[in-house]
């Protein structure tokens, strides 16, 4: 683990060092990560079709047109492996206006938009607002608190789909089980998708999951 993660990881949630940190780091960020083995966008993707190979309803997860919503998107690790695999209609929203600098040089988002903490309800334009909601590297130590899983599904349309990754160590230790498992049984999320103990970064492991969003 490089000094940055080890220092992410350490922040407790806190949205101002969160936001001070990542502009500090969005600069070698993507060198930073690369550097150190990070699997978790091509597993993004992955999750993503494994939900669309078996869904049964009339949005199909694998039409490459479907509008998809980056949250937490960051520099747009998670939007290059999404192009790559094909999908075309890219939005991205993160904290940091310096991680969100560095996605738009990418030139793959249609809009990208900064300032939107995802531990607390997000603005009412972005309600509903995509079909297919992707979180990749928040719910980790030092970051949102578990509670932020139901934030992040108002992101996606009723019947939309919902993927999400934890770091192994976020996952057992921070209630995410307790919150993932009362979200379903409150009818809010069905579970599609689990791949446990996959790539993350060259030492650790996360889970990745797919939830169909029952409603609004």
């Amino acid at each position: 683990m490089t000094e940055s993660m080890r220092e992410a990881m350490s922040l407790d949630g806190d949205v101002d060092k969160l936001a001070a940190f990542y502009a500090r780091w969005a600069s070698y960020y993507d060198d930073d990560v690369s550097s150190h083995g990070y699997g978790l966008p091509a597993m993004m993707v992955e999750t993503l079709l494994a939900a669309a190979r078996i869904d049964e309803t009339t949005t199909r997860f694998d039409d490459r047109s479907l509008k998809i919503l980056d949250a937490g998107c960051g520099t747009g690790l998670v939007g290059v492996a999404l192009q790559c695999a094909g999908y075309t209609e890219l939005h991205g929203i993160d904290l940091s206006p310096e991680m969100i600098e560095r996605a738009l040089e990418r030139d793959i988002y249609s809009s990208l938009q900064a300032g939107v903490d995802l531990a607390v309800p997000v603005p009412e334009h972005l309600l509903a607002a995509a079909d297919i909601v992707v979180v990749g590297g928040v719910f980790t130590v030092g970051h949102v608190p578990p509670e932020a899983l139901e934030v992040v599904a108002t992101l996606a349309r009723p019947g939309g789909l919902l993927v999400v990754s934890t770091r192994a160590s976020y996952h057992a230790d921070a209630g995410f089980r307790d919150t993932r498992r009362r979200l379903t049984d409150d009818g809010l999320l069905q579970q599609l998708v689990h791949i446990a103990g996959a790539p993350y970064t060259m030492d650790s492991t996360g889970d990745y999951w797919a939830w169909r969003v029952l409603r609004a």
